[in-house]
């Protein structure tokens, strides 16, 4: 059955969504061409310093930034799918898979010994635990764990607030084989992305067992570790998280001591890296940043691909946008090409845009289905939308066409690039209001429950395009759908893609959904952003990456 599934900016699998990126690329006024998508597969997958762990210095502290402390430190509910949120949570927990460099899944040891499919009709799926495996007070791992964490995320109790359902939904049955360490999973159908759930963000069966305690008592208390770090202490008053070694790690002790995530604004962030405050700082698009972390004499820039992309979101449940002509004609009268090109260029970074709702350009499968740049074609889905150009404006029963885009505050990128979309819009007769909001309410508050007309961040994705996107755009209950709409033929295209392991059929099948989005438009890609970084030298092992999974044992400042 498909019940609540929630929100995909999700850099760990297991959320089986993207997570949310408030900041995004910047937008400028400078026009430039779209990339071919061969520019894009040119970067690199990965791009930190590699070194042996026999390399890397016992000890020291990271110190890297979040836009804002996490809401819900549950990553797997809805609140807590934040890309601030994961990346703090990421060194505390892992899984049986892995993703290697070119976003093939592997097996992780620290956490099982085999992983398969030992049966296609039906998809049976045995996993060894590894015994050592345990929770952050010394309490086994076992197959206890995995099933009461797939009751809580399969949608069947509604009193959940799962993340999303995508795969677990398909379990049938989660039983223990020879011992609580051998876990057979059964499918109801056949799951091919099955490898994404078991990649982290697994609970204790004593938390997902519950739903007040899975969707509520995690909110300012971190959730036990099952990683090589653990969360020591949530400073709100100083807006800092600190992570120390798990001393119940059973795998290689993690050559850092202590990793510390300060909550800095957007704005500020670039200035505290410059003054040798942050040891990492993601840049992504933004050229201020790009610009004052070359300030700094004792770094250097890595940019790799990346699967972050952004967007314009419409909610298409009431008013003017309600309407798929309007949501078309908004569609077509952003310039994307010239917003990309403002955003890229400044890093160094090649400008492209984003035509797929599924693949990232450069990926197998990706297809640029996209309605062009055309403000012309725009006045002509007004026109059917029953608009009349009145002036320099667009009226409908004697109501003039207006709308409002929501943006965080304090966060230059976001704002910039909807101050562009602004921009276009009024050209074309459209005014467009920028509403500002608090930033650390912006999904929970406006995003979320829809209260907004139009709304710009990203979407990260993971190395499971196909599963993981969903749940943005159906069912319409989906609490990643943020867009009011879908379409019932989504339905039956998803479950065949999701049950195809033949990877070039699920590719077709992928590009008639991307086609059926594109029929109704509940919201229009941009463009994807580099994964661009600032790093201070000597820090290895983490940084600018696409897919791989970041290995925090091995972590840290090279010894030479």
């Amino acid at each position: 059955m498909r019940t609540r599934s929630v929100k995909t900016l999700g850099s760990l699998a297991m959320l089986g969504a993207a997570a949310l990126i408030v900041s995004g690329c910047a937008a400028g006024n400078s026009a430039g061409p779209s990339a071919e998508p061969s520019d894009v597969a040119a970067l690199p997958a990965t791009a930190w310093v590699r070194a042996d762990a026999a390399d890397v210095q016992d000890g020291g502290t990271l110190t890297l930034a979040v836009g804002s402390l996490p809401v819900q430190f549950n990553i797997n509910e809805v609140d807590g799918n934040e890309v601030d949120t994961v990346s703090i949570v990421s060194p505390t927990t892992g899984g049986p898979i892995k993703i290697e460099e070119d976003g093939t899944p592997v097996l992780n040891e620290d956490y099982a010994s085999s992983a398969e499919v030992t049966q296609d009709d039906p998809q049976i799926v045995e996993i060894k635990l590894n015994p050592s495996a345990v929770w952050e007070d010394g309490t086994p791992i076992t197959v206890a764990d995995y099933q009461s964490f797939w009751a809580a995320q399969n949608g069947t109790n509604e009193a959940y607030t799962p993340a999303s359902t995508a795969g677990f939904e398909d379990i049938a049955s989660i039983e223990q084989g020879t011992d609580e360490y051998d876990m057979v999973v059964t499918f109801s159908s056949v799951y091919a992305d099955w490898q994404g759930l078991f990649t982290g963000g697994l609970l204790p069966a004593s938390i997902s067992g519950d739903p007040e305690t899975y969707n509520n008592s995690y909110r300012t208390q971190a959730v036990p570790s099952s990683g090589p770090f653990r969360i020591s202490n949530i400073d709100a008053t100083g807006q800092v998280v600190t992570l120390e070694r798990n001393p119940n790690w059973w795998g290689e002790t993690p050559k850092l001591e202590t990793v510390l995530f300060k909550a800095v604004s957007q704005d500020q962030q670039g200035s505290s890296f410059a003054n040798s405050e942050l040891d990492g700082l993601y840049i992504s698009a933004n050229a201020d940043l790009y610009a004052t972390a070359q300030t700094r004499s004792d770094a250097a820039i890595q940019t790799s691909g990346g699967t972050t992309w952004t967007h314009v979101t419409m909610n298409a449940k009431e008013g003017p946008l309600s309407d798929v002509n309007v949501r078309k004609a908004v569609a077509s009268i952003v310039n994307r090409e010239q917003i990309a090109a403002s955003a890229n260029t400044p890093v160094d970074a090649p400008p492209v845009t984003n035509g797929d709702y599924i693949f990232m350009p450069g990926q197998n499968g990706y297809e640029d289905k996209a309605l062009p740049y055309d403000p012309e074609a725009g006045s002509s889905f007004l026109e059917a939308a029953g608009y009349t150009k009145d002036g320099d404006s667009w009226t409908k029963d004697g109501e003039a066409l207006s709308l409002t885009i929501t943006v965080p505050a304090d966060t230059a990128t976001n704002i910039q690039r909807s101050e562009q979309v602004q921009a276009d819009l009024g050209d074309a007769g459209i005014p467009v209001e920028l509403v500002t909001v608090p930033a650390a309410q912006y999904f929970s508050d406006y995003v979320i429950p829809g209260n907004y007309e139009m709304v710009s961040f990203s979407w990260q994705g993971t190395a499971f395009p196909i599963s993981s996107s969903e749940a943005l755009y159906y069912p319409l209950d989906s609490e990643s759908n943020f867009t009011g709409t879908t379409d019932d033929r989504l339905g039956p295209l998803f479950d065949e893609a999701n049950t195809e392991l033949d990877a070039d059929a699920r590719i077709e099948t992928a590009k008639e959904i991307n086609d059926v989005i594109w029929d109704y438009v509940p919201m229009f890609p941009i463009a994807p952003l580099p994964n661009v970084y600032a790093i201070k030298d000597g820090l290895v092992n983490w940084g600018a990456t696409q897919f791989e999974t970041i290995d925090w044992t091995t972590v840290g400042w090279a010894t030479s």
